[in-house]
């Protein structure tokens, strides 16, 4: 992401893994925008959480 342009992303089929392997809300993070909501949450995701995703004027 811009914020963490050095961070490896997860994916969406670790992410899947990760979901089910927890009973816990998880939220996915990181690079996404509100066009990737629906695919988190068919993935177990709770919703969606970023900096630019929401702050689109800024830039960092």
């Amino acid at each position: 992401t811009q914020t963490h342009p050095d961070t490896k992303p997860l994916g969406w089929d670790n992410f899947k893994v990760l979901t089910a392997s927890v009973n816990l809300p998880v939220y996915a993070l990181g690079g996404l925008s509100q066009a990737e909501k629906p695919m988190a949450k068919v993935l177990g995701a709770q919703g969606i959480a970023g900096i630019s995703t929401f702050l689109k004027k800024h830039k960092f």
